[in-house]
Parts: structure tokens; sequence; C-alpha cells
């Protein structure tokens, strides 16, 4: 038993250090971990293969308003974390927080018309580096609905 407390403390301080580090390599590259990237229908397809996922919509709350991909929760791009921080390293932060530092559980990340490029951040890559399997929706929402696929507005 005690073993096993300890291996769990040990994890914790880990997934703690993990959380609190936060790294760039500044030159807004998203190549900082693997993370796949993948056509609507392909997204899609992986969606309904998972039993669990995480679905992070980066877009401003009057555009999730307006319209989503379903089970998806909305942490626009600008947020600030807990401690009022902002930036890739507070969206990384904010990004764990909101589903418990379950990192195991695949994540699905997903902008307006793609995803983090254009604004030069290292997110997506950041999240490679925290989650086990990250994929991001090429051509973002835009794309998702000129493809027919499914939306929710709740």
């Amino acid at each position: 038993m005690r073993k096993v407390r300890l291996i769990f403390l040990a994890v914790i301080g880990i997934c703690m250090a993990g959380f609190v580090s936060c790294s760039s390599s500044g030159n807004g590259s998203d190549e900082l971990c693997d993370h796949r990237k993948a056509d609507p229908q392909p997204f899609f397809t992986f969606l309904e293969k998972q039993t669990a996922q995480h679905i992070v919509d980066y877009r401003s709350e009057e555009d999730f308003a307006k319209g989503h991909i379903q089970g998806a929760i909305n942490i626009p791009a600008s947020v600030k974390d807990l401690d009022g921080a902002h930036g890739e390293c507070a969206y990384v932060k904010k990004v764990l927080q909101s589903f418990n530092f379950d990192t195991e559980t695949p994540l699905f990340v997903y902008g307006g018309k793609d995803a983090f490029g254009t604004k030069g951040m290292a997110v997506p890559g950041q999240l490679a580096c925290k989650f086990k399997v990250v994929t991001l929706l090429i051509g973002g929402y835009d794309e998702w609905v000129k493809e027919g696929l499914p939306t929710s507005v709740e």
C-alpha cells in the first residue's frame, strides 16, 4: 500500500511539474510535440470511434454560440488562466483545468478556419506535449460546416 501511495504521489508530482512548466520555442511553430491533423471527414470519423474524447473549440464565445461541433466546450484562444495570465501557457493550463488534468483521453481541437496557425501560436504542439493524443481539424469549423457534418447550438 505504501508503494502504491508513493507511486501515486510521484505521478501527481510529475503531472504538476508538467502543468506548471509550459515552454515554447518562441518561434511560433506548432511542431513542439507530435499531433495529427485531419480534414473534416476523418476528424468526424475519429470522433465517432472514440468512446470518450475532449473537444475544444477555441473560437470566440459569439461564434461558438452560433454553432459548434456537438460535445465541444468553448475555450477562446484569448482566454486567461485562473491567475489572470494570458498567452500560450495560460491557454494550455486552462485546457488542462477544464478536463481535470485528464490527459489520457484524446483531445480534438478546432477553430474557425484553421488551427492556431493564423495567430502564430505554438499551442497545438504544447497541448500535444500534455495530452496523449491531439488531433487538429484542418480548415476548422468553417470546413466542417461546408462538408455538411453535424453541428449543435446547445
